[in-house]
């Protein structure tokens, strides 16, 4: 079983409201759910929020809230894992097998299905605990990843390897992988390479009308 994990809360610290702003029409968090639904290789499509504002809204579009997060876990300082791990206990998932969860962040309308079903036919033909969106990057960020002699990624200060980043848009992972493990870094993880058209984490205004302005271009 294939599960769509969208997890959306309210509050941001920079945009307000930000996981549902208008995005051509649409609120935001729409993609991401419209986009996992067209992917057709989800049995189910679910949004984790403390929010009936953003539960509204994702049940319009055609997604599941079958529990409420906690306001707890609804703020800047918890972790995607700790969110996802909530989701598995809620689900009543936790002790089932084969079961692929792919968390997919609400401000990402630049992807489309075919990314997803890209992912997951890598994902599911190795032997990995996740799969993480990377893009080629120069050492101008916090965090470098390289890949080891296995093909899984591991932090490095090496400038001569080359380098990723986490794109910061979805990772697909097993569900023993995500209670296992406190990061998706920490297990083995495998590097989907992605153009910088399609992913950009916005946290900033400056981001998020480079957004519009990539995906306007397309239009």
């Amino acid at each position: 079983m294939n599960i769509a994990l969208i997890i959306g809360r309210l509050g941001s610290r920079r945009i307000k409201k930000k996981n549902i702003k208008l995005f051509f029409g649409k609120p935001v968090i729409a993609y991401p759910i419209i986009n996992a639904i067209r992917s057709k290789i989800f049995s189910r499509v679910i949004v984790s929020t403390e929010s009936k504002k953003i539960s509204k809204i994702a049940k319009f579009y055609g997604a599941e809230i079958p529990f409420k997060r906690p306001k707890k876990i609804a703020d800047n300082k918890t972790s995607t894992i700790k969110v996802i791990k909530h989701a598995i206990k809620k689900l009543g998932i936790s002790q089932k097998k084969n079961i692929n969860i792919c968390c997919i962040y609400p401000v990402t309308p630049l992807l489309n299905e075919k990314i997803f079903v890209k992912g997951y036919k890598k994902f599911v033909n190795s032997k990995a605990d996740f799969l993480i969106p990377v893009l080629k990057t120069k050492h101008t960020h916090t965090r470098f990843f390289c890949k080891n002699k296995k093909g899984y990624l591991r932090e490095t200060k090496n400038k001569k390897m080359q380098t990723y980043q986490d794109a910061g848009q979805f990772y697909w992972g097993k569900n023993k992988s995500f209670q296992t493990f406190n990061s998706v870094f920490d297990g083995k993880s495998i590097p989907l390479p992605i153009s910088k058209n399609n992913a950009i984490d916005v946290n900033t205004h400056h981001d998020w009308k480079k957004m519009v302005n990539l995906y306007n271009s397309r239009k």
